[in-house]
């Protein structure tokens, strides 16, 4: 059975047509168009005969009914070959012309029941991986990956866990170096990786207001943190935690720096539920870092 044979009022036809759309999101675009404008056609054609008075002769259920099904075709066979609406809408919601490439924006994934066909931060990180491309970051964001990109791996070398995801932490952190944690003093804590102190924690400690999710709702609260003298004391403290807690073995062992992130946030690093994410969308902006292999890739080569 074609495409064009299903209507999408009926259940199985929609599912059709989003089956189709994630297979050719383009071929699935122009045939909810398509169903679109049937389904105006059909709205028009009912109003029309709602307009023509009624004999007591033909009006009963099954003759009503009978008269749906012939609109419901006349609709379906009509779509697509006159009104031009179909098209309008295939240009206006792929949100191209026809000489650009297609692709679904946010109204027609709705529409759908699909996500937007726009790069997801971990496929924006892959494409960095290959390329390599420089997106010519702001110059807080240079500044702090020059700053922080050789402590990062080398504390990858220490953990296992990606460099790029180190040094992504440090930047979701401290938005960019731009807002540490501070001592009661003012001065800098040097915690880049929002370590909590713990009832193990032996050294200096400052209390902080911070952000944390029960439920997925976010709640202030104060909390105690730790305060290193240097940078290079939070890499260091940073891959200790990795290398000795068990629930972080999946990051260690991760095939990439995205996975990495996921296993991080499923390990209970942090209790924000987007934690993964934003940390593979920075990740997005830092791009690959080189010279430094994942652990598991390591595993693999030994």
């Amino acid at each position: 059975m074609k495409s064009t044979d299903h209507f999408a009022l009926d259940v199985q036809g929609l599912d059709h047509l989003r089956n189709s759309a994630h297979l050719d999101p383009h071929a699935g675009l122009k045939e909810a168009s398509k169903q679109f404008e049937a389904l105006f056609l059909q709205m028009m054609l009912k109003s029309m005969r709602a307009a023509v008075p009624k004999s007591e002769l033909s009006s009963n259920s099954q003759t009503e009914m009978y008269t749906e099904m012939l609109d419901q075709q006349w609709a379906q066979s009509l779509a697509g070959k006159g009104i031009g609406l179909a098209e309008q809408l295939t240009r206006q919601l792929g949100g191209h012309t026809p000489q650009q490439p297609p692709e679904l924006n946010a109204a027609t994934s709705t529409f759908l029941d699909l996500p937007p066909t726009r790069p997801s931060p971990f496929e924006a990180w892959k494409r960095r991986e290959v390329s390599g491309v420089d997106n010519n970051q702001p110059d807080h964001v240079q500044a702090f990956i020059a700053r922080l990109s050789e402590p990062a791996q080398k504390a990858a070398r220490s953990s296992g866990v990606p460099a790029e995801l180190i040094l992504a932490q440090a930047a979701l952190e401290t938005d960019w170096g731009r807002r540490t944690i501070t001592t009661a003093q003012g001065a800098d804590s040097h915690n880049l990786f929002g370590i909590k102190a713990g009832g193990q924690w032996q050294g200096a400690t400052t209390q902080v207001m911070t952000t944390e999710y029960t439920d997925a709702e976010a709640q202030k609260q104060l909390e105690a943190f730790r305060v290193y003298p240097s940078d290079d004391a939070a890499f260091n403290d940073y891959a200790r935690l990795m290398r000795s807690r068990p629930g972080y073995a999946a990051v260690r062992n991760a095939n990439d720096a995205p996975q990495a992130a996921i296993a991080l946030q499923q390990g209970g690093y942090a209790t924000d539920p987007r934690y993964a994410q934003k940390l593979i969308s920075v990740m997005a902006t830092i791009g690959p870092l080189r010279g430094v292999t994942p652990m598991a890739q390591l595993q693999k080569d030994l």
